[in-house]
């Protein structure tokens, strides 16, 4: 479906540190969507127009957008602002479970629980993974 991602090795995905994904991702390796029985296309768009809880999860290939997509969030809340990023790679994905998002944030919704999910210690560290 994403064909565009072929040569793309990671999405990321930022959140408030205080967020309860950094445990699971700590301990499972994986970021599960809050409420995985939203999956259609009616829920997909829902996502899009800012109703993330549905099965879907929000990931970019764009490292900064990440980034700032984890500091907004973290804002709107009262958290610290500090942000964890998550990547994964995208050869692990399941293509028929990842569907284009916002273009203008290099987007993609990846449906239902993403495994081998990996915290990015660095920008740094990412640009030794385009090998």
């Amino acid at each position: 479906m994403c064909e565009e991602l072929n040569d793309v090795p990671w999405l990321y995905r930022g959140v408030p540190r205080e967020s309860p994904e950094v445990s699971d991702v700590r301990f499972n390796g994986e970021v599960r969507p809050p409420r995985p029985d939203r999956i259609e296309e009616y829920w997909r768009d829902a996502h899009l127009a800012g109703d993330t809880e549905t099965g879907y999860t929000s990931w970019s290939t764009d490292r900064s957008i990440a980034v700032a997509a984890g500091e907004s969030s973290g804002a709107e809340c009262g958290l610290s602002g500090r942000v964890v990023i998550f990547k994964v790679r995208v050869e692990t994905l399941a293509m028929n479970r990842v569907f284009p998002g916002r273009a203008d944030e290099d987007e993609y919704l990846i449906r239902g629980t993403v495994d081998d999910v990996l915290i990015s210690k660095s920008a740094d560290e990412e640009e030794d993974d385009y090998d």
